[in-house]
C-alpha cells in the first residue's frame, strides 16, 4: 500500500512505502528506536541546540559578516582570514532557517540580511568582479593580483544570495546573485564539452597552470590539478543554480541546469553509483577514490535540479540517485558500529575509515530520502536512517555544549576536532540535513494521520 504526498516544496512527490520493511543487508546492530517518525522531535532538539550556538555568536558586528573560528563552547577563536566558503554558508543557512522554520524567522533574518550585506560589499570583487576566495579578516581585500577565484566558491555566493532573496525580496540580492552568475559563465564555462573551468586569477582569466607567486602549487582549492575539471565543483554549481532558478527562471540558467544534470548524472557518476573525482576537460577521468559523502549528497542534489525542471520523477535521474545510496551502503557503510566512512575504492574496502560531520549529515539525508522515495527490494533504509542518527547522537553531537564535532574515528570512540567553526566547518551540512529530515518525516507523519 502506497501513499503520495506533497514535498516541503510542493513541487515533488513522494512515494512512501507503509508496512513491511526487508531486512537492511547492511545492518549488524539494532538501533535504540523502531520507527523514523520517533526521531523527529530528537533531531528538532538537536538542530535548535545547533543553531542557538551559531547564532548569533558568530556574528561579527564591529567588521561586518561572520567570525572564522568558533571553538567547542561556542567562544569566537583567533583567525586572520574570511573565505566566501563560511561566510556564504553561514549565510545561506540563517536564511534558509528563517524562511522555513517560523519559529526562528525573527531571530535569524536580520542575521541573513547582515550577511548577504557582507558578500556584496566585501567578498565581491568591485574591480573585477567575482567572489574573492579569500579577504583579511578585517574585510580588506588581498593585496596580490594572483590572488585565485575559484569556481567553488562562485557557487557558493550565488547559493546564499539566491536563499536571501528568497526570504526577503530585496532585489539587490537577486542582482548580486546574477552578477555572481554572469561573471562565472563569461570566464568560466567551456562551451565545447560543457562544465566550467574552476580556478580563475583575479581578472577572471582561467587559471591552467601554476601561479607566477607560488610556481610549484598545482592544486585549485578543492584538490583539482589546475586546468581540470573536479566533481566536487560541479555537484555544488548543481545545488546553486537549482536555487537561482527557483528565484529566477532564466533560459540560459535553465540551460546551464540541465547540463550540470547531464554531466553529474552521466559523465561524473558510473556504474554501479560511484562518482569519480576529478576530470580532464573533454570529461575523460583520472582514477582516484570515491567519496561516500559526496556520492551521497549527489542523490539528493540531482533530486532539486530535476524538481526545479519540472521532471521530479524522471526515471534515468532516480535510477542514478538510488545506485549513488546503494553503492555508498554496500561498500562505504560501517556495518558494526553505524556511519559513513570518509572514503574507499569503488569495489573493495574504505581507504579512510574517518567519519566526518558533513558526510555523516549528508548520509542522514540522503537515508531519509531512500526510505520516503524508494521501495526496500532488498535495502531497509529506514532502519538504515535510525541506526545513522543513533551514530551522529551518541558520537558526533556535543553532548555538553551541543553542535557537532568535526570528525571521529572508524568506532567513534576518538573524537577529532571539537572546534564548532572553521574556514570550511560551518552549520551548513549538519542543519541543512536535519532541517530536510525533519521537513521529510513531518510531511510523512500528515500522510499517515490522514
Amino acid at each position: 500500500m502506497t501513499h503520495s504526498i506533497r514535498r516541503y516544496s510542493g513541487q515533488t512527490t513522494f512515494v512512501l512505502l507503509i508496512g513491511l520493511f526487508v531486512t537492511c543487508s547492511v545492518l549488524a546492530q539494532e538501533a535504540t528506536v523502531k520507527s523514523p517518525q520517533e526521531l523527529a522531535p530528537r533531531i528538532i532538539r538537536e538542530m535548535d541546540r545547533d543553531l542557538a550556538g551559531w547564532y548569533p555568536g558568530c556574528v561579527d558586528s564591529q567588521r561586518g559578516g561572520f567570525h572564522t573560528v568558533i571553538n567547542r563552547d561556542w567562544s569566537v577563536g583567533s583567525y586572520s582570514a574570511k573565505g566566501i566558503v563560511s561566510q556564504a554558508r553561514i549565510t545561506w543557512t540563517a536564511a534558509e532557517i528563517a524562511r522555513r522554520r517560523p519559529e526562528w524567522q525573527q531571530r535569524l533574518e536580520p542575521i541573513a540580511r547582515h550577511g548577504a550585506k557582507f558578500l556584496r560589499e566585501k567578498m565581491w570583487d568591485a574591480q573585477s568582479g567575482g567572489f574573492y576566495w579569500e579577504i583579511n579578516a578585517n574585510g580588506t581585500p588581498p593585496v596580490d593580483n594572483d590572488a585565485m577565484k575559484h569556481a567553488y566558491g562562485q557557487s557558493f555566493g550565488i547559493y546564499a544570495m539566491a536563499a536571501v532573496y528568497r526570504l526577503t525580496k530585496d532585489e539587490n540580492d537577486l542582482q548580486m546573485a546574477k552578477e555572481a552568475f554572469y561573471w562565472l559563465d563569461r570566464h568560466g564555462h567551456d562551451p565545447r564539452y560543457g562544465g566550467y573551468f574552476e580556478a580563475f586569477y583575479r581578472d577572471g582569466r582561467a587559471m591552467l597552470e601554476p601561479t607566477k607567486t607560488a610556481p610549484n602549487v598545482k592544486t585549485g582549492k578543492v584538490g583539482e590539478l589546475l586546468g581540470t575539471k573536479s566533481m566536487n565543483t560541479h555537484i555544488h554549481l548543481l545545488e546553486s543554480f537549482t536555487a537561482l532558478y527557483h528565484v529566477w527562471p532564466d533560459p540560459v540558467l535553465r540551460s546551464r541546469l540541465e547540463g550540470l544534470v547531464h554531466i553529474v548524472r552521466d559523465k561524473i557518476t558510473t556504474w554501479p553509483g560511484a562518482m569519480r573525482q576529478f576530470f580532464n576537460n573533454d570529461w575523460s577521468a583520472a582514477a582516484t577514490f570515491v567519496s561516500f559523502g559526496h556520492d551521497i549528497e549527489t542523490a539528493f542534489l540531482l533530486i532539486e535540479a530535476i524538481e526545479a525542471l519540472g521532471r521530479p520523477d524522471d526515471p534515468q535521474t532516480m535510477k542514478v540517485c538510488r545506485d549513488l545510496i546503494d553503492h555508498s551502503l554496500e561498500f562505504g557503510w560501517d556495518r558494526e558500529n553505524g556511519g559513513f566512512f570518509y572514503e574507499g575504492a569503488t569495489f573493495g574496502h574504505p581507504v579512510n575509515r574517518n567519519k566526518s560531520w558533513w558526510t555523516q549529515a549528508e548520509g542522514l539525508n540522503a537515508l531519509c530520502l531512500a526510505f520516503m522515495r524508494f521501495e526496500g527490494d532488498g535495502r531497509d533504509y529506514a532502519k538504515c536512517f535510525v541506526q545513522q542518527w543513533d551514530f551522529i547522537e551518541r558520537r558526533l553531537i556535543d553532548p555538553e555544549y551541543g553542535g557537532w564535532y568535526n570528525e571521529t574515528n572508524d568506532d567513534g570512540s576518538n573524537v577529532r576536532g571539537r572546534e564548532k567553526g572553521n574556514l570550511w566547518k560551518t552549520p551548513y551540512h549538519e542543519v541543512r540535513a536535519m532541517l530536510h529530515v525533519v521537513e521529510m518525516l513531518e510531511s510523512y507523519d500528515k500522510v499517515i494521520k490522514h
